[in-house]
């Protein structure tokens, strides 16, 4: 267990597993989670011949709980700097929902320029309806997003059946996280829009979606991609699944993100 203090002052929490000399691969939560999370994709992925490292955002998990820095901007900040305190080279970034988010966040304020490629796990460039998204008419009002956002802790996630081991596992570092008070973030969240960040980028994306998603309708992989102008990036379409698919179909989940690293690694 290892910890790193931000330029602003808040102690953000993290793991590193495997080999330092290897390709790092960076996981990144979604909103309200640890980095427990990932419990399903460490063992496999250093197995493969991975560097991974696991943090949990500033206000979740074993992080230092604050009530200022809650924007993905701040997060995306956050990123950049254990980037930089672990001096990590040209690494892979994996993002589910909210860290998804933090990655075209972090693309925004550092280009993805010093990356590998970039891996999003069910997370659209947009919640809302925009004109020439989808059809339309797929996606949130403002007013239907801010209901959204209270809803958002009782919603079901996951529509695949969760073994015993996975829910022992989450169970043992699955923190209380307070989403009354960090409710904000979320709503900063929701209220992005990263199209256009989608067409300046060069490198390499792989786009997860859930065929079940709570959240998403399937088709915003296959839109995003089209608006990523790199021949290498794919869509990665999951029939039956949930918004967590990394721990609704891990084998299959952890098969796609090696063998697209490994396509695109030289």
């Amino acid at each position: 267990m290892s910890f790193f203090i931000t330029n602003d002052d808040v102690e953000i929490h993290f793991h590193t597993y495997g080999d330092p000399a290897n390709q790092a691969i960076v996981l990144i939560n979604g909103y309200s989670a640890s980095e427990v999370t990932w419990c399903c994709q460490i063992e496999p992925l250093v197995n493969a011949g991975f560097f991974v490292i696991t943090y949990d955002h500033r206000s979740h998990g074993l992080s230092e709980k604050v009530n200022y820095g809650l924007t993905l901007a701040r997060l995306a900040t956050d990123l950049h700097e254990l980037l930089a305190h672990l001096k990590l080279k040209h690494p892979v970034l994996l993002g589910h929902s909210m860290g998804a988010a933090t990655i075209m966040a972090f693309e925004e304020l550092f280009t993805d320029k010093d990356l590998l490629l970039v891996i999003t796990e069910d997370q659209a460039p947009t919640f809302m309806k925009h004109e020439g998204w989808l059809d339309g008419q797929t996606g949130r009002t403002l007013s239907e997003l801010g209901q959204f956002v209270i809803d958002f802790p009782r919603t079901k996630l996951t529509q695949k059946k969760l073994s015993t081991e996975i829910k022992r596992e989450l169970g043992k570092k699955m923190y209380p996280f307070d989403f009354k008070t960090y409710r904000s973030l979320l709503l900063n969240v929701t209220e992005q829009d990263w199209r256009a960040e989608l067409g300046r980028e060069k490198k390499p994306h792989l786009f997860f979606a859930g065929g079940e998603s709570p959240v998403f309708p399937p088709e915003h992989a296959k839109a995003a991609r089209a608006l990523q102008g790199n021949p290498h990036s794919e869509v990665a379409y999951f029939e039956g699944c949930g918004h967590i698919l990394h721990l609704e179909d891990a084998e299959k989940f952890n098969q796609t993100v090696i063998d697209f690293i490994n396509k695109n690694k030289n």
